[in-house]
């Protein structure tokens, strides 16, 4: 569950890609070219957020260049290969970090032990640089819906390449334009939010825990996944099938606009300012900077609506 803890400490470049910009009206848009780092294996909207995004996969919206665990946990890499395997998508790669937070699982286990998957998880790290250097310059989003733990060890090793190929980074993570409290994700791993925000080189968009609190998705699972889906595996064991999650949505929401863009449910804040996060893992947003921006909410029932459509597409190739 996302809360505060107090004691817890594209194809787009340059200002287009931040700004999500819409091209002019295509008939065969490119994909969006992903990578996605998640704490998978704590709570439900990780699972939903992958639901998510399979079902743009399947539309063309997005394509999934690879999935990375940034907690530590023996069960996540296999847990996220059998979820991609049971869409039809059992060649993604999966990337598991080095010192990373420790932390229990909740279904990574079931699913790894329930469904099948291939089991072949490297070095995340090693993993970035590989799918980054196969892609054209300025042209991969960074979806990170974790720890950003991943993230903070690929700058101290190949800051340039980040640079040269990263179009944009999407962070779950924080509060905006202030934070009353330290946010879980950012929590997590303290001293690599603190570099990460501090010295990200390419654009980069925030989706604050304010955002999250007024989602509320995935209600629809059980009634429109079959009975041999992980989606709804995973929500029958956090929630019992026809009980409702009322905790709030966060990790799709970032998805959403990795993918879409502003699509009329968000616009972007922020600008002429740059985030910042103290020792004590509050965030704020100051004066200074132009790459940077943080997402307000502008259509609830919009996003609501958009995501359960995707969360609850179980088309399997």
């Amino acid at each position: 569950m996302r809360r505060f803890f107090v004691a817890i400490v594209g194809a787009l470049t340059g200002l287009s890609a931040l700004l999500a910009v819409p091209l002019p009206a295509q008939a065969n848009p490119a994909p969006v070219r992903l990578i996605i780092d998640t704490d998978f294996g704590q709570w439900w909207d990780d699972v939903a957020a992958l639901a998510a995004v399979h079902a743009a996969a399947d539309r063309g919206s997005v394509r999934i260049l690879g999935v990375m665990s940034d907690v530590d946990n023996q069960w996540n890499a296999p847990g996220l290969d059998a979820l991609n395997t049971w869409y039809g998508r059992p060649d993604i790669p999966i990337g598991v970090p080095r010192n990373a937070p420790v932390v229990e699982q909740n279904y990574s286990q079931l699913l790894a032990t329930r469904y099948p998957h291939a089991g072949r998880p490297v070095d995340a790290v090693s993993l970035y640089r590989k799918l980054l250097r196969a892609q054209p310059d300025h042209s991969v989003t960074v979806l990170s819906i974790g720890s950003l733990t991943n993230l903070a060890q690929l700058l101290r090793t190949d800051r340039a390449l980040v640079q040269r190929k990263v179009a944009r980074a999407v962070i779950m993570g924080g509060e905006y334009p202030t934070a009353s409290a330290p946010e879980w994700n950012f929590g997590l791993d303290l001293a690599a939010t603190r570099q990460v925000v501090d010295g990200w080189p390419t654009p980069v968009v925030y989706d604050g825990f304010e955002i999250g609190g007024r989602i509320f998705v995935g209600n629809h699972v059980c009634a429109t996944h079959p009975a041999t889906s992980p989606v709804r595996a995973v929500f029958d064991v956090l929630y019992g099938c026809g009980n409702n999650q009322a905790d709030g949505t966060w990790d799709p929401t970032a998805l959403f606009f990795a993918v879409f863009g502003p699509d009329r449910v968000y616009r972007l804040a922020g600008a002429g300012g740059h985030n910042t996060v103290s020792a004590d893992g509050l965030n704020a947003w100051v004066a200074g900077g132009h790459d940077e921006r943080y997402l307000v909410l502008t259509d609830a029932q919009r996003l609501t609506r958009r995501l359960d459509g995707l969360i609850d597409a179980h088309r399997r190739r």
